[in-house]
């Protein structure tokens, strides 16, 4: 059976009580561009619409491109699966077999309607704190990223894609996780993988032929942890690997697990001056050297390292507001949201989120502290080391240089800096003026005097 073309799905949204099929949908309206028609955003898989409901309550609107029959089955098993189940992670979503007609042939075909949340992406909220240097902010999201990991395998899900683009910052502070093409739940588990994920936050070992298993996130998910304890340590790693060369991911690349002994930034994660993220570090360059079903959960890979044992884990607070440290920037733009059925809540113009203009910074505190509450079942009992713990290193490797930890919670020399160019800026303009008026004179000297 031939699918619908996107202008005869779009033709239909103009008059929702018309193409919907759901009561609900029929009284929503669909925004539009400046042609009166509905505004798409086209994905490859998929394009997405904004709608607004009676109430005005934002949501997405996603309407397939073409037929994908495993893909379909795929979004419905997962829509059946979390719909009792409340995962403050994961994006409200609902997959109506039949919830869209066609102004080709009126029939009706699979809709996927999202709520639409507003809010930057990881690496936007990344980019923003680090230059920042709002050392709180990144401590904590360490600790909200081991809730959102623990809160996944708790309900048996599993991401299959957790990178910078598909994890989004609320303005209330929450991590929420778009893009559900990856995903698994227990029924799926064994079926093929649609998509492979992004690298460099996928294991070397993952390919087109990886069945979905309960540990395919393990790899990425301590990767991301990794990099953000690592910022917290160190927020100018970011300028260093991020900003000054164009990179779009957060921190690591390919080469550094394939090359870790070539790899700058091994070295510099290897002189961090918090204790725990050099052997985190050590640790996680490790792993693409395993199998990638040998990698183990978060909480094991946490146990493991010898800088964790024996301390004790201070409880984070899951919103990053609670802690009054920066929100999400008001203003940002994310990637296509029509390539996930997540991808939605990356809207153009960002929500009203941090709307004052001040940003509080939260008071310095030490990075190596900021672990994340204990798992509820026990899973994390041997948390990581307090700050300023003398440590011993991995035996069968050199030691590593041990510094204080700066309290570095606002950039260094900032102020200096600012008056400074003040200065040279006053100087100069006072120069230009003495030059003007000196010129002055000696025109009125040679010629108005005569």
């Amino acid at each position: 059976m031939a699918w619908p073309l996107l202008s005869h799905f779009a033709s239909m949204l103009k008059n929702p009580q018309v193409g919907f099929s759901d009561p609900e949908l029929k009284q929503c309206t669909v925004e539009m561009n400046h042609l009166g028609q509905p505004k798409a955003r086209s994905g490859n898989f998929a394009t997405v619409y904004r709608g607004f409901r009676p109430d005005g309550k934002e949501f997405a609107i996603r309407v397939f491109n073409r037929r994908q029959d495993e893909r379909l089955e795929h979004y419905r098993t997962i829509s059946e699966y979390l719909q009792d189940r409340s995962m403050s992670s994961m994006v409200r979503f609902k997959y109506d077999q039949q919830g869209i007609r066609s102004a080709g042939d009126g029939k009706l075909y699979p809709l996927l309607t999202m709520d639409w949340v507003p809010g930057d992406t990881l690496f936007e909220w990344l980019g923003f704190n680090c230059r920042e240097g709002c050392v709180r902010a990144l401590s904590m999201a360490a600790g909200d990223w081991l809730n959102l990991v623990r809160e996944l395998a708790d309900h048996g899900v599993v991401h299959g894609d957790l990178q910078h683009g598909n994890v989004m910052v609320s303005p209330e502070g929450h991590f929420k996780l778009v893009d559900y093409d990856c995903m698994g739940v227990p029924s799926l588990i064994g079926r093929r993988n649609l998509e492979t994920g992004l690298p460099p936050y996928q294991h070397p070992g993952r390919n087109g032929d990886t069945c979905l298993f309960s540990g395919l996130d393990n790899f990425s998910a301590i990767v991301i942890y990794v990099a953000l304890r690592a910022l917290a340590a160190s927020p100018g790693l970011w300028r260093v690997y991020v900003d000054k060369i164009g990179y779009d991911r957060i921190l690591f690349r390919e080469d550094d697990f394939r090359e870790p002994a070539s790899s700058p930034l091994y070295r510099d994660l290897a002189k961090s001056p918090d204790e725990q993220v050099r052997d985190l570090a050590h640790d996680l360059f490790e792993l693409p050297s395993r199998d990638l079903r040998d990698v183990p959960p978060i909480d094991e890979f946490l146990q493991g390292c010898k800088s964790s044992r024996g301390a004790v884990v201070p409880a984070q607070p899951h919103s990053f507001r609670n802690a009054a440290f920066p929100s999400t920037r008001p203003v940002g733009t994310g990637r296509n949201p029509s390539q996930s059925p997540g991808a939605h809540v990356r809207p153009e113009t960002k929500a009203k989120a941090a709307s004052g203009k001040a940003r509080r910074r939260g008071p310095p505190t030490t990075p190596s502290a900021a672990i994340g509450s204990p798992h509820p079942s026990g899973a994390s009992q041997q948390p990581l080391a307090r700050a300023g713990q003398s440590i011993r290193p991995k035996p069968g490797r050199p030691p590593l240089p041990s510094r204080s930890v700066p309290t570095a919670a606002r950039r260094p020399a900032e102020p200096r800096s600012q008056w400074m160019w003040w200065f040279a800026g006053s100087a100069a303009a006072l120069a230009s003026v003495c030059i003007l008026m000196a010129l002055c004179l000696i025109v009125w000297l040679l010629f108005y005097r005569q």
